[in-house]
């Protein structure tokens, strides 16, 4: 067993320690500050948005007082908009559809006819509730070849969107409007067929991709 290293002999002496000062005498020999801490963030320490006596923020009670909207509300423009956004989802599923000796799989046929046709019908019901036109389907035996019944689909929709299109153009010229619930009832129809269109989109997309690989496959 190692030897311990003795104790020192004045051990238990009470010379060496010390009292200490109570808590706060530090505080006290310091000082009290000579102004108060609202004047002190007032003065040259304070922030130039401070000093000038202007808020970084703006209060609710602010906003509900000649503050401007957060949002605006939709308009007629809003629904243009999405007509518009359609339109142009359209005219690129009618590029992808005319690709030369373009062929699809049996369950892609399947998606893109479900999506086409629930699209065209919130195309439908969207414009029966704006009191526009609502032309007729076309004629499927009018466009012939394997995907013909698909340009029917596309040709359909294109009709029901600038149906929709003219009949907003003529709300907003006579300066009237639609009723909220029609309104936004409208919306969910665009909404929802501009879904069904992006799906489309990107199906045909992956298929007209995977059928030119294929042909250079063999080529």
């Amino acid at each position: 067993m190692a030897n311990q290293s003795p104790l020192p002999g004045d051990i238990s002496s009470t010379d060496r320690i010390v009292p200490t000062g109570p808590v706060g005498t530090e505080q006290k020999e310091a000082g009290l500050p000579t102004q108060s801490f609202a004047s002190f963030m007032q003065g040259e320490n304070a922030s130039p948005m401070q000093q000038s006596g202007k808020t970084a923020m703006v209060s609710p009670f602010d906003l509900a007082h000649g503050q401007p909207p957060l949002a605006q509300a939709p308009t007629l423009d809003t629904l243009v908009a999405q007509v518009n956004n359609a339109q142009s989802t359209m005219g690129d599923l009618s590029q992808q559809i005319n690709t030369p000796k373009l062929k699809l799989k049996p369950s892609q046929k399947y998606l893109l006819k479900n999506k086409l046709t629930e699209a065209n019908a919130s195309l439908r019901t969207a414009n029966a509730k704006m009191g526009a036109n609502v032309p007729a389907a076309p004629d499927s035996t009018q466009f012939s070849g394997p995907l013909g019944k698909f340009i029917g689909y596309l040709s359909d929709g294109q009709a029901q969107l600038e149906s929709a299109k003219n009949q907003l153009q003529d709300l907003k010229n006579k300066g009237e409007n639609l009723r909220p619930g029609d309104f936004l009832l409208i919306q969910v129809k665009m909404n929802k067929a501009q879904q069904e269109l992006d799906f489309s989109s990107v199906l045909l997309s992956n298929a007209v991709q995977d059928f030119k690989q294929l042909m250079q496959v063999q080529l």
